[in-house]
């Protein structure tokens, strides 16, 4: 990859961190760098006695070591009462002694351990969600055992010079969602520090009833918002993507993060600084990209880079032929394909009858895809891997049990859309109109042929192979391909390839995420120190897991910067 600018341009802006990616992973690790920490809130976790325990421990070793002089002073003095010592421990109390920023890798550590979460977890990852999201898995709505203290507050607070660059608004892909399709997460779990979605929704509604014309005066006064527990917020559900994107644009706002993020932008280029550069050692990163509406080019050196970009950049592919030259009926994105599921709607009322979408896939897009044809009354072909590889005894019958990524995991009182998808893919579809399963079909081709070649024409025909082997031709609308997601790491030497666990292999935050320290986030095969990555790049899938991981990158640079 070529390089935006010299080595020896002037033209250079310097960072103490340069973060890549203005998703929530950006957002949370923003928000710390701008001096808000978090403290413990001293209460007790509702289900880990044994964390409570190790928490209170680390408190009270904190405050053992405690460097105020007025401490210092009663420690020495040997005529002190149990008044001057319970005085001494009051304002122990009352100093960082409950703050978690200050906490060695070993405290962490120690904290971390023996914690479980779902599909595992990196173990800071599981200590901070267990903290900020108490005992959620089982069903609890418990307040967070976190506070969010400021700058202002804390004068001992470093506020670190950094700019978070992104494509689009603070958001990442979740700007560029379908708003209207629920979160997988429940929405206490798409919160960012200091500011629970669901107080942020009672916030805006209050404002909205505030700008209206049907008060005044001082009836105003009484829609006024108060922050109020989450008890007497919304119930503990499914949100839709669209209210998820408008509150991560509007906590950066609310957050008065906005003089840190550069938005617009594409990184074109995250690379060490040459060995041979006469620059000043501890910049040791580079960032270059540019503008997208000007083109205007920008350069950053910075101490540290962080790598927050996400993994739903690129969509995958199959690679069999035709599926690059027919775009105007061949599909990656759920949201193209429902644009063109309402123009086949709209066909379909005039013609009567239009070809089957082919949906290809076994994910939460495909089952997507899936309700949102039968929704507009157009019949699904859908094709899906068959790993069918374990029997049991039902009844005195065999019964096949089919494994469906996802949807077979989802439990059928909160998911059950999803659910109804999973009931079609078992039942083949049989009892389900407008809907034929195709399990352990593959697709071969896209187009008719001829003499060999892909014929590019208005022709819609796909060529499946069964699983004996067999060809099968069938006509189509529009062929959704939807297989996942792959990151788009092109701004990195050889795309990153080199950073996985397996270093022969492309990242992927699933099989093969970007491999890092468990406690410092940094990369662990980087060229050299000061490169971090987060988020689902370290597979950190949810949006809870973050805070881990922005914490530890936060601990990380306190207690080895020079700032």
């Amino acid at each position: 990859m070529q390089n935006c600018c010299d080595d020896d341009d002037n033209d250079v802006v310097y960072k103490d961190v340069v973060i890549v990616g203005n998703g929530p992973s950006g957002i949370c690790l923003s928000y710390m760098l701008a001096g808000n920490w978090p403290y413990c809130t001293g209460e007790p976790h509702p289900g880990d006695e044994m964390l409570t325990a190790r928490l209170h421990f680390s408190t009270r070793a904190e405050n053992e070591s405690c460097n105020h002089e007025e401490c210092k002073y009663e420690e020495k003095s040997t005529n002190g009462t149990s008044n001057q010592w319970q005085s001494k421990s009051e304002r122990c109390e009352k100093s960082p002694g409950r703050g978690l920023a200050g906490n060695t890798r070993c405290k962490l550590e120690c904290l971390s351990s023996g914690l479980e979460g779902r599909q595992g977890g990196r173990p800071l990852a599981l200590l901070m969600d267990q903290l900020q999201h108490p005992c959620v898995d089982a069903g609890m709505d418990v307040p967070s055992l976190l506070t969010w203290e400021s700058a202002e507050q804390h004068t001992e607070h470093k506020i670190i010079d950094h700019v978070v660059l992104g494509k689009g608004q603070p958001g990442g892909a979740w700007q560029s969602m379908d708003p209207n399709v629920l979160t997988i997460s429940l929405n206490r779990w798409m919160s960012l520090p200091d500011l629970d979605i669901r107080q942020w929704e009672m916030l805006v509604e209050s404002e909205k009833l505030q700008n209206t014309d049907s008060l005044e005066g001082d009836e105003l006064r009484d829609y006024t918002f108060q922050e109020k527990p989450l008890s007497a917020c919304k119930a503990i559900g499914r949100i839709s993507v669209g209210t998820v994107a408008a509150y991560y644009r509007d906590y950066v706002r609310r957050k008065g993060l906005e003089q840190y993020f550069r938005c617009g932008t594409v990184v074109t280029s995250v690379r060490p600084v040459s060995s041979s550069s006469n620059e000043d050692s501890r910049y040791g990163w580079i960032v270059e990209g540019y503008e997208k509406d000007t083109g205007k080019l920008f350069r950053y050196k910075c101490k540290r880079a962080v790598l927050a970009t996400g993994t739903t950049d690129l969509s995958n592919k199959l690679g069999v032929p035709g599926e690059d030259s027919h775009s105007e009926w061949v599909t990656h994105d759920l949201n193209d394909l429902e644009s063109r599921l309402d123009r086949l709607a709209e066909q379909q009322k005039l013609e009567k009858r239009v070809d089957p979408v082919l949906v290809i896939g076994a994910g939460l897009s495909a089952a997507d895809a899936i309700m949102a044809a039968r929704l507009r009354g157009i019949s699904v072909l859908h094709v899906f891997r068959d790993s069918s590889s374990e029997w049991s005894k039902s009844g005195g019958e065999k019964k096949r049990h089919i494994k469906y990524d996802k949807l077979q995991e989802l439990p059928s009182s909160m998911y059950p859309e999803y659910h109804k998808v999973y009931e079609m893919m078992a039942d083949r579809g049989t009892n389900y109109p407008l809907y034929r399963a195709l399990p352990g079909y593959t697709l071969v081709q896209l187009g008719s042929e001829s003499n060999g070649h892909i014929n590019i024409s208005d022709e819609r025909v796909v060529t499946l192979s069964s699983s004996d082997g067999r060809l099968h031709s069938f006509h189509v609308s529009v062929v959704a391909i939807l297989i996942g997601y792959t990151p788009d790491l092109s701004y990195l030497e050889n795309s990153g390839v080199d950073l996985g666990k397996f270093s022969e292999k492309p990242i992927d935050g699933k099989s093969n995420p970007i491999e890092v320290d468990d406690f410092t986030y940094e990369v662990i095969k980087a060229p050299r120190k000061g490169l971090y990555a987060l988020g689902p790049l370290v597979g950190d899938n949810f949006v809870r897991y973050i805070l881990g991981g922005a914490f530890g990158i936060l601990v990380h640079i306190l207690s080895t910067s020079d700032i």
